[in-house]
């Protein structure tokens, strides 16, 4: 028996043979503009990291078929765990996007020197929320993790950096630290300069952000490790096509307003180079973004906005809210930030 070709106007049968279906991601509840920084502000941290993983995945899908690769950048941290699950949950149902992840290369921002079993070692949280749930739709060969426990880490970094300039990086899902940091580069770390995958001191108010990210980890400051390996911010923004970050935390409150209330980029708040790429989006909640959005609604922070933020911010590094607020005051003089003496 012969069976008759589809004609145009058979159409809608063959959608029932190949289905298809447009996802579109939550609307923001706010959108705020700073300069080269759009501000997408949602009600619930999944909102944020399902826009977030539609945002990176049709793009990612579109160089892969335009370009036959792409690679693909990705922060491990607490802030983007909306962002694995949703995206995860897209790759599992789109054949499109399997498709895309077997050509696309995966690079991690940063991490401690301790060995892949360790909990603490950002290689171990990758695998287990992310790497690991993808593996039936990617190729291991272009899963590039950072041998963080090489007998010579430094070595490492080195061949690490090389290879991330030698394939380049087309999208990346970034956080921002509490004190601004992007990936584990700090505060007061020089932004110019060349792309680098180097070794950083951890400053005190990290080593408080990292206990409040990993609490059953981290039980103490000496918990902590004092040093990482990070790519800088001039590696970050060598990204061609996509930068999209995700802040969902309230402690955050102060690093988003020094960020991108001003249009200074200054190494203070490292984050506030992604001024400089021009098309970044940053999605956050409202719990992260109000003293932005207060900001940019009054032209000045309040001393009660102040005090806020402090109490955001404080830890055992970090215990004393006035010397917090001579703090934040500091990076506010730099970035241009208005605020009541």
């Amino acid at each position: 028996m012969q069976h008759k070709a589809f004609s145009d106007s058979e159409s809608s049968a063959d959608l029932r043979v190949h289905p298809r279906f447009e996802c579109e991601a939550p609307s923001p509840v706010a959108v705020l503009q700073a300069p080269g920084v759009t501000i997408a502000i949602y009600e619930h941290p999944d909102d944020m990291g399902q826009a977030s993983a539609i945002h990176l995945a049709a793009e990612q899908c579109r160089l892969i078929e335009s370009q036959g690769k792409a690679s693909f950048i990705i922060m491990a941290a607490p802030s983007a765990f909306a962002f694995y699950r949703a995206y995860l949950r897209l790759v599992e149902s789109c054949s499109r996007l399997q498709k895309a992840c077997r050509a696309t290369h995966f690079f991690q921002f940063d991490d401690y020197p301790l060995p892949i079993h360790h909990p603490a070692s950002f290689r171990y949280l990758l695998m287990k929320h992310f790497f690991i749930p993808l593996a039936v739709f990617c190729d291991p060969a272009k899963v590039h993790l950072f041998e963080a426990d090489a007998a010579d880490p430094d070595a490492a970094a080195h061949r690490y950096e090389e290879l991330l300039l030698q394939h380049g990086l087309d999208l990346q899902i970034m956080g921002i630290g509490e004190n601004g940091h992007w990936g584990f580069h700090e505060p007061g770390i020089p932004i110019e300069g060349p792309p680098r995958f180097m070794r950083v001191a951890l400053t005190s108010e990290n080593i408080d952000q990292q206990m409040r990210d990993h609490p059953q980890i981290f039980k103490s400051p000496d918990d902590v490790p004092r040093s990482a390996y990070t790519s800088n911010v001039a590696m970050f923004l060598t990204t061609r096509h996509v930068i999209d970050g995700n802040v969902p935390q309230a402690s955050k409150a102060f690093a988003l307003l020094a960020a991108f209330g001003s249009d200074v980029v200054h190494e203070c708040v490292p984050a506030s180079a992604l001024k400089r790429y021009g098309r970044g989006i940053v999605r956050t909640t409202r719990a992260a973004a109000w003293a932005l959005v207060d900001y940019q609604q009054k032209g000045i922070v309040t001393r009660d906005a102040l005090i806020r933020l402090a109490e955001s911010l404080r830890g055992p590094q970090s215990s004393d809210t006035q010397a917090i607020i001579s703090r934040i005051c500091q990076v506010f003089d730099t970035m241009q930030i208005k605020y009541q003496r």
